[in-house]
């Protein structure tokens, strides 16, 4: 019996680097989000200022980590189909998604620590 397969792509992804040619990205964070072909890079923004091209489209932002510290990061937008309405929408659901992942990251850390432990 054959099973169709779900080849449905999520609303976001992250690029991955990694190949046979090594890690292209070097450790950088960029998310795409799939509907509007947007492509967005995102920084941890710590003493230093991250300095862009004054016309790429960027979003600050903060987020508190679940341990209580405070973190400042910036979206960068490499491209994007979509209108400046629709872009600040997704830049939005963006920034949205990352800090939910970045909630998942730190419990993922504490799960992964905890059980060292036992």
């Amino acid at each position: 019996m054959e099973k169709e397969l779900n080849i449905t792509l999520p609303e976001w992804v992250f690029l991955d680097g990694n190949s046979h040619l090594g890690d292209m990205l070097e450790n950088r964070v960029l998310l795409q989000h799939i509907q509007s072909y947007s492509i967005m890079e995102l920084f941890l923004v710590e003493a230093n200022p991250i300095l862009l091209n004054p016309t790429i489209v960027t979003k600050e932002f903060s987020h508190m980590n679940i341990f209580g510290v405070n973190e400042n990061h910036l979206l960068a937008v490499h491209f994007s189909l979509a209108g400046a309405i629709e872009l600040d929408w997704i830049i939005n659901r963006a920034i949205e998604f990352y800090k939910f992942f970045m909630d998942w990251q730190d419990a993922s850390l504490i799960i992964e620590e905890t059980s060292k432990d036992n």
